[in-house]
């Protein structure tokens, strides 16, 4: 992935610099403006002070300058469509605190609920994620599979469709804002990773008689579909949409199974994305993000993840995985922080290995990852091998992230809704399960976090 960080203005123009104040332009944006001819035009998402000027009264003065704009209803950010000279002209509007290229971000690629106690908190307590609502933001939803049917299961399913250019609104002609088509029975038609991580988190079960359910089996689920290619300017449109419609889904928790790498060095709390996910966090709705496969090195993780707001999900496996984890109960793939720090780690660990979940019934790519695992671990139980055409195997911290997702669904449910982020995200630590290598010694913060997740205790921890 491209490089991200902060630098100043003075690197595009000197003369822009010199009036720009505290605005500051991210490097891959830098990069990319110094390749183009003085006519080209770029996609960036500029950040906004609101209490100096509205989003929309911003994007008018950008329009004017003959640049395109697209608008959120709920972010300080707008998308814009400019040639390097407008870019340098926007930087000294009055308001304008970031400029960020519009990088393309990387999604990342029935036993574990037993082994994380899930099963438990159905039976024991009878607690099945009923009554919350789970956005799932990543490629869609194929609403077509029984586990994940359209107008029961998944309640709304929409597809993002704006990154056409000609989307972007010029001057003249009134504010373009994100467009959606709402209402679509599948929109994971060539990806197939969304619909995974969906089965994961609240998949019913139903094409296997119940054996493959997901965390929170009776959760409700609002696919927010990107397709198989998700930029920044995607990913904030999802959010506001998560933003305008969370009451009306009670959606308490979003899963985010993508991001890009850079560690602690990528860390920037003025990232679109960051102050996207913070306004979301303090809406009341958890925010979950998976770490990252850039391991086993330190400092791999998922920018993203590392937010102090939102929670960090990296991928562990069973006692008998000795292929994905050869030290123990964590991936050898799964991102790790910085060793000593305080905000740079993991929030905890939950499976990520060889996880079976539902199947994207178009032909998709993810469907095609693990045709050894598909055949091991899909048919060798109930039904056989007729579980191969709806549920597939795939590993990664984008399959660890949903199971934390389902669990945060459980949580709410028991707790009657009224769970902040933080209470969420302290639970969660205080209850995750110790994890030690296979010499006795214990893993670090940076490497699992708290530990490996416990929806069993978790959901008994806060039960009213």
């Amino acid at each position: 992935m491209l490089e991200h960080s902060r630098c100043r203005l003075f690197s595009l123009d000197t003369r822009t610099a010199a009036r720009a104040g505290n605005v500051y332009v991210d490097r891959t944006l830098q990069a990319q403006l110094a390749t183009l001819g003085p006519i080209a035009q770029i996609q960036a998402v500029v950040n906004f002070d609101p209490a100096v000027r509205s989003g929309a009264a911003l994007a008018s003065a950008i329009r004017n300058l003959g640049a395109g704009t697209i608008t959120f209803n709920n972010l300080d950010s707008v998308g814009v469509l400019a040639t390097p000279g407008q870019i340098n002209a926007v930087a000294r509007l009055a308001g304008v605190t970031g400029i960020y290229a519009n990088r393309q971000l990387t999604f990342f690629m029935p036993e574990a609920n037993s082994y994380i106690g899930a099963d438990a908190a159905w039976n024991t307590l009878g607690i099945t994620g009923k009554g919350i609502g789970v956005a799932i933001l990543d490629s869609g939803i194929d609403g077509t599979h029984p586990d994940l049917a359209f107008g029961s299961k998944t309640v709304q399913n929409v597809k993002i469709v704006f990154n056409q250019e000609d989307v972007f609104t010029t001057a003249g002609k009134p504010a373009t804002k994100s467009l959606f088509v709402e209402g679509l029975a599948d929109t994971d038609t060539s990806s197939g990773h969304g619909s995974h991580v969906a089965g994961i988190a609240a998949g019913d079960g139903t094409a296997s008689s119940g054996y493959y359910q997901g965390v929170a089996k009776d959760a409700t689920l609002v696919g927010i579909g990107t397709g198989d290619t998700l930029v920044i300017l995607w990913a904030l449109a999802g959010f506001d949409y998560l933003l305008d419609h969370a009451s009306q889904f009670n959606i308490k928790v979003v899963n985010n199974s993508w991001g890009t790498d850079g560690g602690s060095q990528a860390w920037d709390p003025n990232d679109p994305i960051n102050k996207a996910t913070k306004k979301v966090h303090d809406q009341g709705i958890t925010v979950v993000f998976a770490a990252g496969n850039s391991g086993p090195g330190p400092d791999t993780m998922n920018p993203y993840a590392e937010a102090p707001w939102v929670i960090g999900v990296a991928a562990g496996c069973y006692p008998q995985d000795t292929a994905d984890c050869p030290d123990g109960l964590l991936t050898d793939f799964s991102s790790r922080g910085v060793a000593g720090s305080a905000q740079f780690h993991p929030t905890l660990t939950a499976p990520g290995a060889h996880i079976v979940s539902t199947r994207a019934i178009t032909g998709t790519t993810l469907n095609l990852l693990d045709a050894a695992g598909d055949l091991q671990h899909c048919g060798l139980v109930p039904s056989g091998l007729a579980n191969l055409a709806y549920y597939t195997c795939a590993s990664g911290t984008s399959m660890a992230s949903p199971h934390v997702v389902g669990t945060v669904a459980l949580m709410q449910q028991a707790a009657g809704g009224g769970l902040t982020p933080d209470q969420i995200k302290n639970v969660l630590e205080q209850t995750a399960r110790a994890m030690t290598k296979d010499d006795g010694t214990p893993f670090s913060l940076w490497e699992v976090g708290a530990g490996y997740l416990d929806a069993y205790a978790a959901v008994r921890a806060v039960m009213r």
